[in-house]
């Protein structure tokens, strides 16, 4: 289907400030090809996570594939197209996203496989580089917000996010440099449990309310539905973020897991209501894809009391609850994200030039929809069959679901590169 002229719901992802194709282009990039790694890796590790091997070298460089290489990877590039839509101010230097781009790229394999191949060394070289990459963003996104002249929810958001960050990084070198020196003994798994939480709900989730806050309603062409749930998350992510990081005993850590879980179901509530006042009837695979992942933050919330609760004494619940809440939740929500911000970036770069002059395709037909619906079934099957494996302790259930999930993670990347293959006639 052609139209000589287009109305976009997804206007608001480009404005005049708009950084080149390239610079969230070759995020996308890296981070698909995380996601791939990542997805195969799901396949290898699958004997250790039936077991709830959490702690296992391999599982935890698995993990950051996806945490680091593809959820992570993936928010830099979008907030660099965002930006200047949602705070009114593109990034402060194009020059040093590209710096960070590089050691990211270079940091996160190292990291990622020195922890599985268990070579301490590179560990800390691999770390370094991504601990550099990261800090040299979070300095380009808190100038960036420093020059915004308006303080909306988005705002708040990105900024406790890049404060979280840093507090994320600090504790991942901790972590790392225990690996050889096992100075943390018996606290080593509570300060996982607050480098992973402060990781997931600081830095990420907080990227996703902000960024959610204005995405969704352009998405779902939603009008109408109140922010105050999506001030609530903020306040409470924030909250609970601050007092887990706090050596204040169990208590206090206690207070800021409570205050975390009223956070997260505030969010939920906003996306709800987005989704109520919502004008699109119908879902594509991008926003069932998305809401898949919403579903799996719901799961991961109710798993995390039985799963902090068990920790080491029956480790298969928490190795159930990081998968559904990495892999299930965080994952899927961000690659829904993909059949929707890599149209309209190819569209608006190469087809919004010529709209007037010649027949053009909708966003839409840039991909196959029917390709994308069985990439939306493969996902969360894989992941239920995981969830499920792991609970029960099933490699064979595990191992398929990984499968399904590997295939799903293949045809995205087909459908994104079909995408990025298209030109006007």
């Amino acid at each position: 289907m052609t139209a000589h002229a287009s109305v976009l719901p997804t206007a608001g992802l480009a404005s005049a400030d708009a950084p080149p194709l390239q610079l969230p282009g070759e995020h996308f990039v890296a981070a698909l090809t995380f996601l791939a790694l990542g997805g195969v890796g799901l396949v290898w590790i699958a004997p250790e996570l039936a077991a709830g091997a959490f702690l296992a070298p391999r599982v935890a460089g698995v993990a950051h594939l996806f945490t680091l290489g593809f959820v992570t990877m993936s928010i830099l590039g979008a907030l660099y197209q965002f930006l200047p839509v949602a705070v009114g101010t593109p990034i402060r230097s194009q020059r040093a996203a590209h710096v960070s781009f590089a050691l990211m790229t270079a940091g996160v394999p190292a990291f990622a496989f020195a922890l599985i191949a268990g070579f301490p060394r590179v560990i800390h070289v691999g770390g370094t580089a991504v601990v550099l990459a990261l800090a040299v963003f979070a300095t380009n996104l808190t100038a960036t917000l420093a020059r915004a002249a308006s303080r909306t929810l988005t705002w708040w958001a990105l900024a406790a996010a890049s404060a979280f960050l840093v507090v994320t990084l600090g504790f991942g070198l901790v972590l790392a440099f225990d690996l050889t020196s096992g100075f943390l003994t018996d606290d080593r798994f509570a300060v996982l449990a607050v480098h992973v939480h402060v990781a997931v709900v600081g830095w990420v989730m907080l990227v996703m309310v902000g960024v959610a806050h204005r995405l969704m309603p352009m998405f779902l062409l939603s009008h109408g539905a109140s922010e105050r749930p999506g001030w609530a998350a903020v306040g409470a992510l924030a909250s609970g973020c601050s007092l887990l990081v706090l050596p204040l005993g169990a208590t206090v850590r206690l207070a800021g897991g409570l205050a975390i879980a009223t956070g997260v179901v505030a969010f939920l509530v906003q996306a709800a209501l987005f989704y109520r006042h919502r004008r699109k009837q119908t879902l594509d695979a991008g926003l069932r894809l998305a809401s898949a992942g919403l579903v799996g933050i719901t799961a991961a919330l109710l798993l995390a009391p039985i799963a902090l609760s068990r920790g080491l004494e029956n480790p298969r619940w928490p190795t159930a609850y990081a998968l559904v809440l990495v892999v299930g939740g965080l994952s899927l929500f961000v690659a829904g994200h993909y059949y929707k911000i890599v149209p309209f970036l190819v569209w608006y770069h190469r087809f919004g030039s010529v709209v007037g002059t010649r027949p053009v395709p909708r966003v839409a037909d840039l991909y196959s929809a029917r390709v994308a619906r069985a990439d939306v079934a493969l996902f969360v099957a894989g992941v239920l069959a995981m969830a499920i494996g792991i609970v029960v302790g099933s490699e064979a259930s595990v191992r398929a679901g990984a499968v399904s999930f590997a295939a799903a993670v293949a045809l995205e990347i087909r459908e994104m590169v079909r995408v990025a293959r298209r030109r006007p006639a």
